[in-house]
């Protein structure tokens, strides 16, 4: 069965986004321009593929095939009507000589498909004569063309934008919702998804690749072999992770130093394991300090008996100093301070508390 990369549902009074996505569907009657709102991992990248997918999909269904050439070109990211434009590496804004460029390459019909999507990430990050390059598309778009803007919010976008598009907005989904939908529609097991969705929080795109439902590059054999498993079993990634914090907080005093810097080493080197694995680090401290009050809420349950040990040995106000440094540590990474030397201070740190 064909995976469905949509986002899954949660009840509520208000209409959802993916219901009004599937309405829009049904009716064929495709807006020239669609605004999806909401923040980084609920799903709206995933949502505006899946809505092109289904739009173009030759078994002419409310759903994508998934089997069609047409569904499989959108899922490979290799179908030519498919127009991404986004932030260039290392820049902050879009510029208005990308918003022409994009022009230029709708100005003919679409080479295959009935209707092209063009998908604009960080569209709040456009500079204003780059969003007024963009009125007269959206105004008067080329035959069979459609344009679907990604923001965190609406504030920076100019009125006249916002006038010009339907805006759907992606609400955060809970734990329970996210670890359902990876059992039905990436037939991940029950233990293992509630893992994930614990880790990744309401991070699709996350937890699909801590369960390796997403593609991560392919693998490198030069990787060492602890921070390798998190490309093909992110389960042994990690216990691996929260082995290593263990020893560091309980191991032997003299190999402390030496096993901190080892452990910095080791994340640093692969960058495909540095965001799960920081997730997985999050959950270990959150669960240091959960544990004394609430033993069955952490998230790492396979670790009860390690997390009680260590509970008898340390005291409270250690954790949370801990959750705190992890914190700003994380804070660090996210403004690019370099990945070795922020992991060594921050483990330095932890053995010394």
């Amino acid at each position: 069965m064909p995976h469905d990369h949509s986002m899954p549902r949660e009840k509520s009074d208000d209409r959802s986004a993916i219901s009004e996505l599937e309405q829009i569907i049904g009716t064929k009657k495709i807006p020239n321009g669609l605004l999806f709102t909401g923040n980084p991992g609920a799903g709206r990248e995933q949502a505006a593929f899946r809505f092109a997918k289904a739009v173009n999909c030759t078994s002419d269904s409310h759903v994508p095939c998934n089997l069609c050439l047409s569904c499989k070109k959108i899922d490979a990211r290799m179908h030519p009507d498919m127009v991404h434009v986004t932030l260039p590496d290392n820049k902050k804004v879009i510029t208005i000589s990308q918003i022409r460029e994009m022009e230029a390459l709708t100005l003919a019909r679409p080479n295959e498909a009935r209707f092209r999507m063009v998908l604009i990430s960080h569209a709040d990050h456009m500079n204003t004569q780059a969003q007024n390059a963009l009125l007269k598309a959206l105004e008067e778009p080329a035959r069979g063309t459609f344009f679907v803007l990604l923001a965190r919010d609406t504030a920076k976008l100019l009125p006249t934008i916002r006038s010009r598009v339907r805006h759907l907005r992606f609400r955060p989904i809970t734990g329970t919702a996210l670890a359902d939908h990876l059992c039905r529609s990436f037939a991940a097991d029950p233990q293992s998804a509630r893992i994930a969705a614990a880790t990744a929080g309401a991070d699709l795109h996350l937890a699909l690749t801590l369960l390796n439902k997403a593609d991560p590059g392919p693998p490198d054999d030069k990787k060492s072999g602890s921070t390798a498993s998190f490309r093909t079993d992110w389960q042994a990634g990690r216990v691996w992770i929260i082995q290593q914090l263990c020893g560091l907080i309980s191991g032997p005093a003299a190999f402390r130093v030496q096993n901190a810097l080892s452990f910095s080493w080791q994340i640093s080197m692969d960058p495909d394991t540095i965001v799960p694995g920081l997730a997985v680090m999050r959950t270990f401290f959150r669960d240091l300090c959960v544990f004394r009050h609430a033993p069955e809420k952490i998230v790492n349950l396979d670790f009860s008996a390690v997390f009680q040990d260590i509970d008898r040995q340390t005291r409270e106000e250690h954790c949370l100093t801990w959750m705190t440094a992890f914190h700003e540590t994380e804070q660090r990474l996210a403004s690019n301070s370099s990945v070795r030397m922020t992991l060594d201070r921050f483990f330095l740190r932890m053995i010394q508390i």
